[in-house]
């Protein structure tokens, strides 16, 4: 009797401490700070079988852009570098989506601010450069990239094409900046990423887990500083990202572009 109940107390003990560990093994997973949001995991979206390059769509872009008085060309602006992503395959939907064309555009009310932002970066950073990664968007590009998402809990992070982004209306950039040297400063995450920790938003936790570094907070925080101090408003969950005026402000006073 006394070995049976003995038995079932160390069968039952065993049992209970395996229990306590898988729970702490599960909160450690999925409970932790940082690690219980929904888009905290590596999101890669899938390469397309037949990668496409939309080289009539772009031609037409382009007839639309350089016809636009409110658009400015400001692919050789001085203290500006090109690094436009949907001209090549290497981004996250895998299309040429620019067909190789290294010409970008801005609204000329942003134009003032990116000027304002250069003599800014010169005081700030002498002998550094912006790198454009994009800016100017037609509304083709914009569904391109939103299929990218759609369907996903990702989704959130493209605009419709419908509904139309900053992008869209020649209002925002995405870019990075460069040292002395011309090398790109290293922001943690790549262009285009969707982890959390690609914005500011998820910067605290990721510092503290080591994901991200103080350096390349830093290094995201010269840009912020330098664009913010230009009149640009910055996008939380992208460090790269930057508006000319808040999205509200935008749709209440300026028109998406027709294609």
């Amino acid at each position: 009797m006394c070995s049976s109940v003995s038995k079932f107390s160390w069968d039952f003990n065993s049992k209970l401490n395996l229990f306590r560990t898988f729970l702490v093994l599960c909160l450690a997973l999925f409970c932790a700070p940082g690690i219980a949001h929904e888009t905290d995991s590596l999101f890669v979206p899938p390469k397309p079988e037949k990668p496409l390059r939309y080289c009539s769509s772009v031609k037409k872009w382009l007839e639309v852009a350089t016809a636009d008085s409110n658009l400015v060309e400001i692919t050789h602006m001085k203290g500006l570098r090109m690094d436009l992503r949907y001209a090549s395959f290497d981004n996250v939907t895998g299309h040429d989506v620019y067909c190789g064309v290294q010409r970008a555009f801005l609204h000329k009310d942003a134009v003032t601010k990116l000027r304002r932002a250069i003599k800014i970066m010169e005081k700030e950073m002498p002998g550094s450069t912006l790198v454009i990664f994009d800016a100017s968007r037609p509304l083709y590009a914009q569904e391109v990239l939103r299929r990218t998402v759609r369907g996903t809990p990702y989704s959130a992070y493209v605009s419709s094409p419908g509904k139309g982004g900053m992008h869209n209306f020649g209002l925002a950039l995405d870019l990075s900046i460069t040292d002395a040297e011309g090398n790109l400063l290293d922001m943690g995450t790549d262009f285009d990423s969707f982890e959390r920790c690609a914005g500011e938003v998820g910067e605290a936790d990721a510092l503290k887990s080591g994901r991200l570094t103080p350096q390349q907070v830093d290094n995201r925080n010269k840009l912020r500083k330098i664009m913010k101090g230009a009149g640009f408003v910055s996008l939380n969950s992208e460090w790269w990202h930057f508006n000319a005026y808040p999205s509200k402000y935008v749709r209440e006073n300026y028109s998406k572009f027709p294609l």
